[in-house]
């Protein structure tokens, strides 16, 4: 199986993928962390990044300046979109030949792809199943302010530029209430397994 798990920011999608490396073995792919490792010197789109926004946007050594790279991509709307038509089929690309080469290797290994952008990026459409992950609103900020500093204002920000619940949940084929103890979370999962057919 292939699962993908999504949710805005702040509702706990690390929690879920630790249970389901450690207690299920699933094998992990985080979307973002792929997205990195592609915009490195000597990647696949390093050099049509570099390209399409300037060596302005490189460190002294070459690297992307991600801070001085997101302030340019962030405001401004066609740019950001721009960045990502070039990054995001490279990362499903890349996922997916991640996935067959394992799939060689250990044919019954069970995958898990998260992304705050599953929906967004077109990524859910690999997935045989998504599970959208939700957090009452209250600790959801909670949960920023005190592990991410984030203030009111920052929150509001963000979670205005991400997709709402609503749209989210067109989408999603089942919702883990991060709202409680990890120990709660984790028996959702182990439902949600059983009754998919894929616990392993």
């Amino acid at each position: 199986m292939i699962l993908g798990i999504t949710g805005g920011i702040g509702n706990g999608k690390s929690t879920v993928l630790k249970i389901l490396q450690e207690q299920y073995h699933f094998a992990v792919f985080e979307a973002d962390r792929i997205a990195h490792e592609l915009m490195m010197p000597g990647n696949k789109i390093f050099d049509s990044i570099v390209e399409a926004f300037g060596t302005e946007i490189l460190n002294p050594d070459g690297v992307i300046d991600r801070m001085r790279f997101g302030a340019i991509v962030f405001s401004d709307a066609s740019k950001l979109e721009r960045l990502n038509q070039m990054v995001h089929p490279s990362v499903i690309d890349e996922i997916s030949c991640r996935i067959h080469q394992l799939r060689q290797e250990q044919p019954d290994t069970n995958f898990v792809i998260e992304a705050a952008l599953l929906i967004e990026s077109g990524c859910y459409k690999i997935c045989d199943r998504l599970w959208y992950i939700d957090t009452r609103p209250e600790i959801r900020r909670e949960r920023l302010k005190r592990y991410r500093g984030y203030t009111d204002e920052k929150i509001q920000q963000v979670i205005a530029n991400q997709l709402k619940k609503e749209e989210f949940l067109k989408y999603a084929d089942d919702v883990i209430d991060n709202s409680f103890s990890i120990e709660e979370t984790a028996a959702q999962i182990e439902k949600k397994l059983v009754l998919s057919g894929n616990l392993c």
